[in-house]
């Protein structure tokens, strides 16, 4: 990136647009504004000079985000804000989420969404954005948020919580749920985990009702969902540790959750 300064036209557009559309613009808003000053072409070539300067960041076709005018090239928008820019018709989940509901405090360079078509990842300003599909059934479990005069989608703890359950694979992503039930049982709404687990697949549900049972905390809305259970499912491929109840093959290193609440 070019280390230039910000022309005094193209502060001054910047910062109508600011006050006019707010951070977030579109090729057609910039056009409206800089028509007094530039025609058609100037404009276009304006544009490109702000988006290889870094004073604009591309979104996607036709959508900008200008910059943090006092760090040129950095993002002034919320990465919520951003996922949701990208993919309208998507909400953030899995860590960003637990995140903003205050039951993750790592920094987290990867926002996952769910979204009801396949869309490709997008990398910007160093953070990763990616979108899994899903059915609309399992499209539930969020809020719209303000964030700073704009909006976003990010799910409830609890759908988090079922969301990498239910679409990521890995005892690192089981313990990591375990953890979070276990910690912040009081912060969790027992209901709305009973909800939208019962939206999910069998095996989640089964993961869930034995990781309930671990923890001391009430499966049966869980068991009696599954209704007459006669399939068997793995948490992971390679788990050989049989629980009849739920018909689960599970990872023995999760025993240390059952013993640690028995002891």
């Amino acid at each position: 990136m070019k280390k230039t300064t910000l022309a005094t036209k193209d502060s001054d557009l910047l910062e109508q647009l600011i006050i006019k559309h707010g951070k977030v613009v579109t090729a057609s808003q910039i056009e409206a504004v800089s028509k007094h000053t530039w025609d058609y072409q100037q404009t276009h070539n304006r544009l490109q000079k702000l988006l290889e300067n870094g004073w604009l960041i591309r979104i996607k076709r036709g959508l900008y985000v200008i910059a943090d005018l006092s760090s040129r090239g950095f993002l002034s928008v919320s990465p919520y804000v951003i996922a949701n820019l990208l993919v309208e018709e998507s909400y953030v989940s899995f860590e960003a989420a637990l995140a903003y509901r205050g039951l993750f405090d790592q920094f987290t360079g990867k926002f996952t969404s769910v979204s009801l078509k396949q869309y490709k990842p997008t990398e910007l300003d160093s953070i990763q954005y990616l979108f899994i599909k899903t059915q609309e059934k399992m499209y539930a479990g969020w809020e719209k948020v303000e964030i700073e005069n704009m909006s976003a989608k990010i799910a409830f703890a609890e759908k988090a919580l079922v969301d990498m359950i239910h679409f990521l694979k890995g005892k690192y992503i089981i313990d990591l749920v375990i953890e979070k039930i276990q910690n912040y049982q009081k912060d969790i709404d027992i209901n709305k985990l009973y909800q939208y687990t019962r939206l999910a697949s069998q095996k989640t549900i089964k993961t869930f009702g034995l990781v309930f049972d671990f923890l001391g905390l009430n499966s049966e809305p869980l068991f009696q969902s599954l209704g007459n259970i006669r399939s068997t499912h793995r948490m992971s491929l390679d788990d050989k540790t049989f629980n009849s109840k739920w018909r689960l093959y599970y990872d023995n290193y999760f025993e240390k959750y059952r013993i640690a609440k028995e002891d």
